[in-house]
Order: C-alpha cells, then sequence, then structure tokens
C-alpha cells in the first residue's frame, strides 16, 4: 500500500501481519490478542545515518589493513547504507567471493563479503608474488581450502575493525570460517531486513571490488551512541536573547482577512467573465476571519478608516478555535 513516489504506509513486514491476523479471525471467537505490527525495518531505518558515520571511519581503517597485509596502498570509497532483505543479500554475492558469517551476543547473524577480484590480489600478495603489470591475475570462481586459509586473517581482521568502529569492541562479533558458497551461510527467513554497508576497495594500480556487511538487527542495536556528532546546546545570554527578540518583532508577516466564501463548480467557475458578480455566503455583520500564514487568530469586522477598507479586530481564537477543534 502506498502513494506513487511515496514510501510505502505499511512495509511488507507489517502488511504480512495485517493480513495473518485478518486471516485467522473466526466468528464467536470472544478473546482479542494484542498484534505488533511494528516493523522490523524500523530499527534499520534509525540506524542508518550511524552507520554512514561508521562508514566513512572505517573506509580508512580499511586502507591501513590493505596496507599492512598485502604491502599496498589503496583507495576505499564507502557508499551509502541500504535496507535489503537477506535473500538479496545471498543471491547478490559472485562466484569467488570470501564470505565470512560472524554473531551478535544474542545470535544475530553478520555477513562480510570480499569480492573476487580482491580476493585474487589478496592471495597473490599472501603468496609472495611481486607487484607488477601482470596482477592481479584472472578472479577466482571458486576457492580452495588453502585459499580460504590465506584469506582468513585479512577477513577476520575487517570484521574487527567493523566491530570497533560500530560498538567500540573488537571482539563483540566472533566471525567463522571463510567460505565460498553463499549456500555455505546460515539459513534466515528470505525477506528478513538487513543493514548493508559496502566499500569500494581500489589497491594502488589495480582494478578494485566491494568489500560488503549485511547486518542483522540484533548487531545493529549493539551500534555506540557516540558514533553520531554531538550537539552542543547553551542557552543564550541577555544580549543574544534581546537580539533575537528584535529581529523576530521585525520580521513582516502577511495578514489576510477574509471577507466570506463562494462554492461553485469548475463549470462555472470557467465561465466567469469581467463584470459577473459573485454571491458571498456571509452578510456585512458577520464577523471577518484574520489569518496570519494558513491559521485564522483573529475575528473582526469591516470599517473604514481614512478612507480606507479596513478590518478591526474583535476577538482574539483561542489555541482550539485556530486548530479548528
Amino acid at each position: 500500500m502506498s502513494l506513487e513516489g511515496n514510501e510505502p504506509l505499511l512495509s511488507l513486514e507489517e502488511t504480512n501481519a495485517l493480513l495473518d491476523a485478518m486471516r485467522s479471525g473466526s466468528e464467536g471467537t470472544s478473546s482479542v490478542e494484542t498484534l505488533d505490527l511494528t516493523s522490523a525495518e524500523r530499527p534499520l531505518r534509525d540506524a542508518l545515518a550511524t552507520a554512514d558515520a561508521v562508514a566513512r571511519a572505517l573506509a580508512e581503517a580499511v586502507d591501513k589493513l590493505m596496507l599492512r597485509q598485502t604491502g599496498c596502498s589503496s583507495s576505499t570509497e564507502e557508499l551509502p547504507a541500504e535496507i535489503i532483505p537477506y535473500k538479496v543479500v545471498r543471491s547478490a554475492i559472485p562466484q569467488g567471493s570470501a564470505i565470512v558469517a560472524f554473531r551478535g551476543n544474542d545470535g544475530s547473524l553478520g555477513v562480510m563479503t570480499l569480492g573476487s577480484a580482491l580476493v585474487s590480489f589478496i592471495l597473490d600478495r599472501r603468496m609472495g608474488a611481486p607487484l607488477g603489470k601482470d596482477l592481479p591475475s584472472e578472479p577466482r570462481v571458486s576457492l580452495s581450502l588453502l585459499d580460504r586459509r590465506l584469506l582468513e586473517p585479512f577477513a577476520h581482521s575487517v570484521v574487527e575493525l567493523f566491530a570497533k568502529h560500530w560498538c567500540d569492541d573488537a571482539k563483540a562479533f566472533p566471525a567463522g570460517p571463510v567460505l565460498s558458497q553463499a549456500a555455505d551461510l546460515p539459513m534466515l527467513p528470505q525477506f528478513e531486513p538487513l543493514l548493508q554497508l559496502v566499500f569500494r576497495v581500489t589497491p594502488s594500480g589495480v582494478p578494485g571490488d566491494q568489500v560488503m556487511l549485511a547486518l542483522a538487527s540484533g548487531i545493529v542495536s549493539r551500534a555506540k551512541t557516540s558514533s553520531g556528532p554531538q550537539i552542543i546546546t547553551t542557552e543564550p545570554n541577555s544580549i543574544d536573547r534581546a537580539r533575537m527578540t528584535s529581529a523576530i518583532f521585525g520580521t513582516d508577516i502577511d495578514a489576510v482577512a477574509i471577507l466570506g466564501h463562494h462554492h461553485s463548480t469548475v463549470r462555472e467557475l470557467l465561465a466567469l467573465r469581467a463584470g459577473d458578480v459573485l454571491r458571498l455566503e456571509s452578510t456585512p455583520e458577520e464577523p471577518l476571519e484574520v489569518r496570519v500564514g494558513d491559521k485564522p487568530v483573529f475575528q473582526g469586522m469591516p470599517v473604514v478608516r481614512r478612507g480606507n477598507l479596513a478590518v478591526q479586530i474583535t476577538a482574539l481564537l483561542s489555541r482550539q478555535q485556530q486548530q479548528g477543534t
């Protein structure tokens, strides 16, 4: 359910929960059970800004890791964080990627992948191959047991760097062995939403590839609260307050007096010509509505002052009247 161009009114999980509740209802049932329609995506959406801030710091840390473990400088670019279903995360992992699953303290799953081109470059460097125009070799389509063991120090270091920047604890998310097939990942509901962080790592002089981190809600909830910029607020002093008051009092606003209303059809409106008269649905004795912006604020009576049509204020509308209640 959505309006074109706008965010859905209900997420997929909320819609499914509502439909399940409707299907399970039966006539004559006297008991009523509380249904939680809270979307599983909501805490992930709330963490998007934190994820982007952590990604910027993690990109710099990955560059240092590349230099330390491969002897080659690199440039890492972080992409905006997204919320992706687990099914899409698994299906998007290309052959030849190195895959590492890690867990939060509540068992929540995280997935880290290294793209196949980056895997080939790291393996070449770990095996002692010199840098040159013939490197890296062609991306691998599968990884042997030896390949996975050689990749493990780098892959686990990426997970530890993420944990350090995410929750100030490098050992918070124990990582499993390096996998070579997405089918080897633990099973989750295929539409469970994950928070995805993607980086483009480009070693100096060679093509780059992606590093991806996908996080379930339990891991997302471990994000440190201080990762975002802190806003410091202070009370204005008397001089600042006087300046603000003066600026506010000197601001121009438009006040509009509504003489009356007239209802007509589109056909009648298009048929109007110069000289036609519109009959207002009010009398001269009725108070006028004076609006400031889009809200009615005063009531008044029409008068003539110094030859000009004017409005004499007779009442200040209450807050309830201004809100139309």
